[in-house]
């Protein structure tokens, strides 16, 4: 988002009074990057909010408007006088607008939104900027996530290699980020080695995707001073609005709860947050896994999985591909004991990455008596604990 508001700024300065080359150079924007284009556009002239189909009316009406302007005083207009013309007497959106030269307005903003050492937003931008995506979200039933990132190790590197070391690293972070993150995504400096990121319509395993390209390029980055190499890692957690947490504070909770579960199993992970608390049992599946993602007059998915572990009430398999949390699975499950597969209906309450391939965790929520039996014998011949206590 913040690389096309540069770039609508960049052409303006560059055709100073020239509307008409802007408003052409404006159109091969729009092409390449859609509608997202028209709420930042009037951002950047109004410091104004409107989405993505309220802006490009708005747009549409003040060109409209620009040119009856024209025509009515026999001259041309200037866009921002249609702009003002058309916001305070047709939309009234204005009440008491002030002028103020663009380039002391933007220094002014930067400098109040952006953290100085990584050039990302500072965490007071970020609290705005998350009330606002929920505001979006609940308004047009759409789903967000944010990754929270958490540098590993980085107040050693500040003692060991001294704090230049430690603005080095902090700055290239930042960096990648802004070069990795999508124009629509809203990374922040959290805090002193935290790093947040808002991911406007992306679920989970979208996220994870994404989260993991970043964590394998930070710890891949050759940063050095003075001929010493430094090596950073990240741990990383995610939440998701609206599954985990409707309310800003709790999200952000829940994604930091996340990543301090990558902290406890080794750093140098990301972990989805996730209200289950199951524990499986290790065990060895007669053949693998097959799972049918289940969505209503959708044609089922087919995947297969290796399966890993099984509890009395959930199952924990390996996967190639990633599975979005709450997604409804069928699963034929190849138990040892019996001859042919049992089949179950699950809910995907666990989704980790572990090399090539993910670890999915799944509840079951059809689970009838004759198929309860046989795990519960099979589960005690195995030694696991008592069946009536959940695992």
């Amino acid at each position: 988002m913040e690389n096309l508001r540069d770039s609508i700024i960049d052409y303006m300065k560059v055709h100073g009074e020239n509307e008409e080359l802007f408003l052409r150079d404006l159109e091969q924007i729009v092409e390449r990057e859609g509608d997202l284009v028209f709420p930042v556009l009037l951002n950047v002239f109004t410091q104004l909010d409107f989405n993505k189909t309220e802006a490009k009316e708005i747009w549409n009406g003040i060109i409209k408007r620009r040119l009856e302007m024209n025509e009515a005083m026999g001259r041309q207009v200037n866009l921002l006088t249609a702009i003002c013309d058309y916001l305070l007497t047709v939309r009234k959106s204005f009440t008491h607008p002030k002028m103020v030269e663009m380039s002391v307005f933007e220094n002014v903003e930067h400098i109040s939104k952006c953290d100085s050492l990584t050039g990302l937003f500072n965490r007071g931008y970020f609290d705005e900027a998350l009330i606002g995506e929920i505001s979006r979200s609940k308004r047009y039933s759409t789903e967000f996530s944010v990754l929270f990132f958490d540098l590993d190790g980085f107040k050693s590197i500040n003692d060991q290699a001294g704090h230049l070391a430690g603005d080095l690293v902090l700055k290239n972070i930042g960096r990648l980020i802004v070069n990795e993150k999508r124009a629509e995504d809203i990374a922040a400096r959290y805090g002193g080695d935290e790093f947040i990121i808002i991911l406007p319509e992306t679920n989970k395993a979208n996220t994870l995707i994404k989260a993991e390209r970043i964590r394998q390029k930070i710890a891949e980055l050759p940063l050095s001073l003075k001929d010493r190499n430094i090596h950073i890692t990240v741990s990383g957690g995610i939440a998701s609005y609206p599954m985990d947490s409707q309310d800003g504070s709790e999200l952000v909770a829940c994604a930091d709860r996340a990543m301090y579960r990558s902290k406890s199993e080794g750093k140098n992970r990301i972990c989805l947050y996730s209200h289950d608390k199951r524990r499986f049992v290790r065990i060895d599946f007669a053949g693998p896994v097959q799972v049918d993602l289940v969505r209503e007059s959708i044609k089922p998915m087919h995947s297969n999985g290796k399966g890993k572990d099984i509890s009395y009430s959930g199952v924990l398999f390996e996967s190639r591909t990633p599975f979005e949390i709450g997604e409804q699975l069928k699963i034929h499950m190849p138990i040892p004991s019996n001859i042919q597969s049992m089949v179950l209906m699950g809910t995907v309450v666990r989704v980790e990455k572990f090399g090539d391939s993910y670890d999915i965790g799944v509840a079951f929520i059809l689970f009838d008596g004759k198929n309860r039996k046989e795990i519960i014998s099979y589960l005690k011949s195995r030694g696991a604990a008592n069946p009536e206590v959940p695992l």
